[in-house]
C-alpha cells in the first residue's frame, strides 16, 4: 500500500501527520505475528496470552527513514524494487511465480485518502470546466449576472428538447438540412473544384 503520511486540507493543502511512535507499531506488529501463529495451529491460545503479558515483547520497529517531499528520487526507490535480478531453478521460479498469482477479484493495490477513487472522482466532476477555464480564461461555472458560482443540475440530450429550448430562449439555428440546395458561387462552374490558396502564418504556440 502506497499512501500518503499526512491529511489534505479542503483547500488542497497538505498536513503532515505527526510520525507514529516505534513502540506502538512494534506492539501492533508482535500482536498480529502471535495472531497469526495461532490461527496457524502453531501457537496455543495459552502461550500466545503468556507472551503477551510478557514485559519485554521481543518484537520491535523502526520508522526512522523518511523521504523529503522534495525527494523525488528518494520516492521511486521507496516504490520501486530492491533488486532486479534472482538465478534459480525452473521449479523454484514456477513456485516463486505462483505466489504472485493473485486470488479472482483479490485487490493488488489499495489508494486511501487523496488517492482514494472517491476523492479523485470527485476532483474529476469538473475537469472539463478547469480545461475551459484554462483555455479561454472564463470559468464556465460563474454565473455571468449574480458572478457566483453554478452547478450542473441537468444533462439533455435528446436532440427535440434541446430545439424547443433554443426556440423558447430565441436562439435555435438550425442547420442546412439534406435537401436544402448547397451553396456554389455563381462564378465557379457547378462540376469543378474551388481554387486553393497556402497564406502561411507565424507560429505563435
Amino acid at each position: 500500500m502506497l499512501a500518503a503520511d499526512g491529511a489534505f486540507l479542503p483547500g488542497g493543502r497538505f498536513v503532515a501527520l505527526p510520525r507514529v511512535p516505534a513502540r506502538l507499531l512494534a506492539e501492533g506488529f508482535r500482536r498480529a505475528v502471535l495472531d497469526f501463529l495461532v490461527k496457524n495451529k502453531v501457537l496455543s491460545e495459552e502461550l500466545c496470552a503468556r507472551m503477551l503479558a510478557w514485559r519485554h515483547g521481543g518484537f520491535s520497529a523502526h520508522n526512522e527513514v523518511s523521504v523529503a517531499a522534495e525527494d523525488a528520487e528518494g520516492r521511486k526507490k521507496l516504490a520501486g524494487l530492491k533488486r532486479n535480478f534472482q538465478v534459480m531453478s525452473g521449479a523454484a521460479w514456477l513456485e516463486l511465480l505462483c505466489r504472485h498469482i493473485p486470488d479472482r477479484y483479490e485487490h493488488l493495490v489499495r489508494y486511501v485518502g487523496w488517492y482514494s477513487n472517491r476523492a479523485r472522482g470527485e476532483r474529476a466532476k469538473a475537469a472539463w470546466a478547469r480545461l475551459i477555464r484554462k483555455v479561454y480564461e472564463a470559468d464556465p461555472l460563474e454565473c455571468p449576472q449574480r458572478k457566483g458560482p453554478m452547478r450542473v443540475i441537468a444533462l439533455i440530450e435528446d436532440p427535440g428538447v434541446i430545439q424547443r429550448i433554443l426556440e423558447h430562449l430565441g436562439l435555435w439555428a438550425p442547420l442546412a438540412t439534406e435537401r436544402s440546395p448547397p451553396l456554389v458561387p455563381a462564378s465557379w462552374p457547378r462540376h469543378a473544384n474551388p481554387p486553393l490558396t497556402y497564406h502561411p502564418v507565424p507560429d505563435i504556440a
